[in-house]
């Protein structure tokens, strides 16, 4: 571990948090949220990866550079610290490049999480944890359990949702055994500003940009038959702080929109923002062979316990993913 890129003091917060994974699409729109509300923000980034989405905020918080499978490390910032809440964020987390990567995001995903917990246990924290599972740990549900509730069966089909179960089993074993304060949340699909082109909504605006530009007319798509539960990622933040605010420790919470959105639909309505005439255009490398044809959750158990749902109409969404990819061209 390196010593901290800085350091900053803020007395007046009420809450001192630590956040993995902070440069991260989430992890950066949750420091900005947490610092709206004058919380005190710590995070860790990986040394090689970029803090470009926390440009802006790098001067109002601390950060540590900490590859998380490196336990020594991870030890020497928790121990030198005290927390209220840790929302651990840092993961791998593309479930397609998982199928390249099975190793690495096993072994970043699981192990990652095994030394932040065992490190709390060691020192008996009592902060509370917040454990980031995913819906792709449901995998392709049967239609009998849409929408999706915490207890429909696991059945991951992908490298990536497999760490994911073992994350959030981990958490609720830590919980059980150690009595750590940990609080799982399973988010759907979230969407926003500084996604990767990876994932599948900023892949088509990326390039219906990029399109508009050079005058050229064709996108390139996979499977457009599949429909997501979104939600966007500002949204989801909130909900990450209500978790450890009003969750119980040891449960589990489903975190979405409650809505089924089909990928075609979604791309119809981002050219049809983009005003330009483009060429769809299947392309199979795109396809995967195993995919969740239909999901989207029930988010009842979460609104009973903290009374959070989504503020964020899905058009707002999309149209602030557009204007960002285009600031990205300029």
């Amino acid at each position: 571990m390196k010593k901290a890129l800085n350091s900053v003091r803020n007395q007046g917060s009420s809450k001192k948090v630590l956040i993995t994974g902070v440069a991260g699409f989430v992890g950066s729109h949750l420091t900005e949220y947490l610092l709206a509300k004058n919380i005190q923000v710590t995070g860790v980034i990986h040394p090689k990866h970029s803090i470009s989405n926390i440009k802006n905020l790098i001067n109002k918080i601390t950060v540590f550079e900490c590859n998380i499978q490196d336990k020594r490390s991870v030890a020497k910032i928790i121990d030198k610290n005290e927390f209220d809440y840790i929302f651990h964020l840092a993961a791998y987390s593309s479930p397609a490049q998982s199928y390249s990567q099975a190793t690495a995001t096993l072994e970043n995903n699981i192990f990652g999480e095994l030394n932040l917990l065992e490190t709390l246990v060691k020192i008996k924290s009592k902060a509370k944890v917040l454990i980031v599972g995913s819906s792709d740990e449901y995998g392709n549900v049967s239609p009998k359990y849409l929408p999706v509730k915490e207890s429909a069966p696991l059945a991951p089909i992908s490298p990536y949702a497999v760490s994911k179960v073992a994350q959030d089993l981990l958490g609720l074993q830590f919980y059980l055994h150690h009595a750590l304060n940990t609080v799982r949340v399973r988010p759907f699909n979230h969407i926003g500003p500084r996604q990767s082109t990876a994932f599948v909504i900023p892949a088509f605006v990326a390039q219906i940009v990029k399109a508009q530009k050079e005058n050229r007319g064709e996108i390139r798509v996979g499977n457009l038959n599949t429909y997501r539960d979104f939600t966007d990622v500002r949204d989801i933040v909130r909900a990450y702080l209500l978790a450890l605010e009003k969750g119980e420790s040891g449960e589990v919470y489903n975190i979405g929109s409650g809505k089924a959105y089909k990928i075609g639909d979604v791309l119809d309505k981002l050219i049809s923002m983009s005003g330009t005439k483009l060429k769809v255009i299947q392309d199979k490398k795109l396809i995967r062979e195993s995919e969740v044809v239909k999901i989207y959750c029930d988010f009842k158990k979460f609104n009973r316990q903290t009374g959070w749902k989504p503020q964020i109409p899905i058009d707002q969404t999309l149209s602030d993913t557009m204007d960002y990819e285009r600031r990205k061209l300029t």
